[in-house]
């Protein structure tokens, strides 16, 4: 094999792998790899820059305290929800990993420098969730809420059309064999 066939191999593969691994790679609910607990998110993108950085630093906090206090640990989907905001909060106010590191998250561990930092801080916890859930967020399963609004949707279709009840057939009378 001459050295531009393998080059035009490798290109062609390369070429199927980008254009295969979006599909794959993909993050909503539909389409989460393995078991990893997707929930949705509130909506920052309306915060002005003070109110996103103050909001960022209460879910730093809310993570340290949440990961290093065992009475106020957080449940699955609280830190997903916790976790999820701290990333889209990230994004909003531009910042990259080292930024986010520095500006919020090591004075957020600052924290665990205080006489008391659990009992202090671990009730703003449970509160800051109660606020992001307030925003849009949720810490359920994004999957099992979209099954339940769909459930529901279906029982107020059901319960909007009458008629369509009296149309259907009845359960208990089975249909005549057709002759």
């Amino acid at each position: 094999m001459k050295t531009w066939q393998a080059n035009a191999k490798g290109a062609l593969a390369a070429l199927a792998l980008m254009t295969a691994a979006p599909a794959a790679m993909a993050q909503d609910a539909g389409a989460v790899p393995g078991d990893r607990l997707v929930v949705p998110l509130p909506d920052v993108s309306t915060l002005s820059e003070e109110e996103a950085r103050d909001l960022t630093r209460q879910v730093a906090e809310a993570n340290v305290i949440s990961d290093n206090c065992p009475a106020w640990e957080a449940t699955d989907g609280e830190w997903q929800l916790l976790n999820g905001t701290s990333d889209a909060l990230t994004a909003r106010l531009g910042l990259d990993p080292l930024a986010y590191d520095r500006e919020f998250f090591r004075p957020a561990y600052n924290l665990l420098d205080e006489s008391g930092a659990c009992e202090t801080h671990g009730p703003q916890v449970a509160s800051l969730v109660e606020r992001l859930v307030a925003m849009g967020g949720d810490t359920r399963p994004a999957a099992e809420l979209a099954e339940e609004a769909a459930a529901e949707g279906a029982a107020t279709d059901a319960a909007a059309d009458p008629a369509a009840e009296a149309d259907a057939p009845d359960a208990a009378e089975p249909e005549a064999p057709a002759e």
